[in-house]
């Protein structure tokens, strides 16, 4: 028997990774299917909590590659790639803002999988083994592993 305090845990545990805007509302639909973003929201370039998330996400550059994660820093209305190139995401960073409940001036960072739907949030920077452990316990990246023969 699952006792009333279990139901509510596991409730807390559920919601941040439920699914609060869907990719293409975001702009974000030319990776749908392809990638699962992970989206830095910078209050302003050179921000202390950004540049520490993103010396992380740099650091495990090719964990989040082979998990197809890019990286998209929103800073202003501008929105980049970590990695240096173009973001594919075809809406500013006012719209990302707007589409994923982000004020103007705060620290987000936001997991969207490749169904589109928001998978995991914090306001403070985070752990990219956390992020890459998500996405590992993703039903569709079990299958990637399955299928390619891949360890991680």
């Amino acid at each position: 028997m699952i006792k009333p305090a279990a139901i509510v845990a596991m409730a807390v545990t559920i919601a941040p990774v439920a699914s609060a805007a869907p990719s293409s509302a975001a702009g974000l639909d030319a990776y749908r299917s392809k990638a699962r973003p992970v989206l830095v929201f910078a209050p302003r370039h050179g921000d202390r909590q950004v540049v520490e998330q993103l010396g992380k996400l740099t650091a495990a550059g090719m964990d989040l590659a082979e998990r197809d994660m890019p990286v998209l820093v929103v800073t202003g209305d501008d929105v980049a790639d970590l990695a240096g190139g173009d973001a594919e995401a075809r809406a500013s960073g006012e719209q990302l803002r707007k589409a994923y409940g982000v004020a103007d001036g705060a620290f987000a960072v936001i997991l969207v999988g490749k169904d589109g739907g928001e998978k995991f949030r914090s306001d403070k920077p985070v752990e990219p083994s956390r992020l890459t452990g998500l996405v590992d316990e993703m039903p569709m990246r079990r299958n990637e592993t399955r299928s390619t023969g891949s360890v991680k």
